[in-house]
């Protein structure tokens, strides 16, 4: 993952304060995609969902497209916004809030939750790429269980959420 550092320096010239600025603009925040990603992100899982593909040594066939859900896609916020808010990364909240019960509080009132998280990635393609050679992430978006998904990407925090 590449990153930015700031320095700061006690004498400045003008072009040291242009590279100041260069350096500064590469903070992560600023570059990386946020907030809602519903038609690009449903759009990538369901091409690689119509293609099919491989997760680790398995082939995987196509499978039936998912479809949008605005519930699934407030938990996948909820989650992105607190893992950066709180400064960690997992599946489970500081406060021991598993995905499912981030859904059922969202209101969801399917049976089965999915979720994949990732960080520190800039785009939907970038992300993706991560899941897809991931084996476990991989079949996750690939799984028949699911049939519809909601996603939410905050400050570079990725969350991806699937239901049934």
């Amino acid at each position: 993952m590449n990153k930015c550092h700031f320095y700061p320096v006690k004498v400045l010239n003008f072009a040291a304060l242009v590279c100041l600025f260069v350096l500064y603009s590469c903070k992560k925040d600023q570059t990386i995609q946020s907030g809602k990603i519903e038609l690009s992100m449903l759009d990538s899982v369901n091409k690689l969902r119509s293609h099919g593909c491989k997760c680790g040594p398995d082939s995987m066939p196509p499978v039936k497209k998912l479809v949008w859900n605005n519930i699934l896609a407030t938990a996948a916020q909820t989650h992105a916004i607190d893992m950066y808010t709180n400064n960690y990364f997992s599946h489970i909240s500081q406060g021991g809030i598993s995905p499912i019960q981030r859904a059922i509080s969202a209101g969801y009132t399917g049976q089965y939750v999915g979720e994949n998280i990732a960080e520190g990635y800039a785009t939907i393609g970038d992300v993706m790429l991560a899941w897809e050679k991931s084996e476990d992430h991989c079949k996750a978006m690939m799984d028949t269980l699911y049939v519809e998904m909601g996603a939410y990407s905050y400050n570079g925090y990725w969350v991806q959420e699937f239901g049934r």
